[in-house]
């Protein structure tokens, strides 16, 4: 399966004016131009990945309720001009927000790097080493860590609260939200010229167009797991799940993830309807830490890591138990996205009766927001 294939094509356009002089563009120097910025964004209805997917993916998912499996279009763009000097280095920038896909920036005839991305997310933060340096994309740490033999819980996007999971090995990592799809363009070394001849006339405007490929910055990733030998000991997983060792945040530029590790929480559901013994669940990350996703020679040289799906279960006896399955060599093979598929033997892992830390109620949905103290248990390995 071909990665450049998931992405949207994104056609932007610079349409210098007048500014009073008729045409700027004739002065054959540096200039300010007053230009129009329209993006006419191409987005393909069904994308190679999902084809592949549907092959794959048996969960019905409702996706009235949870959302599309797939990629949407974005609602809105951020544009980062970075203008250079003669030396080829950053000299000054400017940010532009649009809402749509057509709006109106000035622009100064030169040379610059533009990067757009998608902009509509409150959980998706962005950072650079000065108003020059590159964007960088992460999201909030909501837990110093997956650790106590309490349920996984997991908590609905943009909202501030905690998480615990039954995993302290082999690495403790933050913990943070989910991202938001993100999408992004970067196009450097750009040149504005100040010549009729290098546009395109369009209704008596000179334009300049930039295309490129809107490519995806956070991966998706469906987790379904078949329950086996069930006979309605498990009635799903209330509490949910958290997937382990993916990247804490990407370059939007070069797309290549920091090495940083986290764990992310998602939900997990059961349609008891359709099949009570099996799970689906959806998770958006940056992906394998220390390399570009996108790139098959990247993901390929990433730096060794280990990945475990933390899934609790919850028996139909109102207890519960937090199952930490070593899911590496799928999601090594899945750089970009994809189904990681699981067969569970509810024999394998039943239910501990004298545990003290089990609770008298049903361990299902209950968010943590107080302190974090260490609790102790076990934890069930499916090899």
């Amino acid at each position: 399966m071909s990665v450049h294939a998931i992405i949207p094509l994104l056609n932007i356009l610079l349409v210098a004016t007048s500014c009073g002089i008729e045409p700027p563009l004739h002065l054959r120097k540096a200039v300010e131009a007053s230009v129009s910025l329209e993006m006419d964004m191409e987005f393909q209805a069904e994308m190679i990945w999902q084809v592949d997917w549907e092959t794959r993916w048996e969960y019905e998912w409702n996706t009235e309720v949870n959302g599309d499996l797939g990629y949407s279009e974005p609602e809105g763009i951020r544009m980062h001009t970075y203008t250079l000097g003669p030396d080829g280095q950053r000299v000054s920038s400017q940010t532009y927000n649009f809402m749509g896909l057509k709006a109106e920036a000035p622009v100064t005839v030169g040379v610059h790097d533009f990067l757009f991305h998608s902009n509509n997310s409150s959980v998706v933060l962005f950072r650079s080493d000065g108003e020059l340096g590159h964007l960088e994309a992460y999201t909030r740490v909501i837990s110093s860590g997956l650790r106590g033999s309490l349920p996984v819980r997991t908590v609905a996007q943009k909202m501030s609260v905690g998480t615990k999971a039954d995993v302290s090995d082999p690495e403790n990592e933050p913990v943070t939200f989910q991202p938001d799809e993100l999408m992004a363009l970067y196009d450097p070394g750009h040149v504005i010229s100040d010549r009729p001849e290098d546009y395109e006339l369009v209704d008596g405007r000179y334009v300049v167009r930039i295309k490129g490929n809107l490519h995806p910055a956070t991966m998706i990733y469906l987790v379904q797991v078949q329950l086996l030998n069930n006979d309605g000991r498990v009635i799903g997983s209330m509490g949910g799940a958290a997937l382990t060792g993916v990247a804490e945040g990407t370059d939007l530029e070069t797309g290549l993830n920091n090495q940083v590790s986290v764990s992310i929480p998602f939900d997990v559901f059961v349609n008891k309807e359709a099949d009570p013994n099996l799970l689906g669940g959806r998770v958006l990350t940056f992906g394998i830490p220390g390399c570009n996703p996108l790139d098959d020679a990247s993901a390929a040289a990433a730096p060794e890591g280990r990945h475990f799906l933390v899934l609790n279960i919850t028996y139909s006896n109102s207890k519960y138990k937090n199952v930490r399955v070593d899911i590496t060599d799928q999601l090594r093979a899945l750089p970009s996205g994809g189904v990681i598929e699981l067969e569970l033997d509810v024999n394998d892992f039943p239910p501990d009766p004298d545990d003290p830390d089990q609770p008298a109620e049903s361990g299902g949905f209950n968010p943590v927001i107080g302190d974090w103290e260490e609790e102790t248990g076990s934890t069930t390995i499916i090899n």
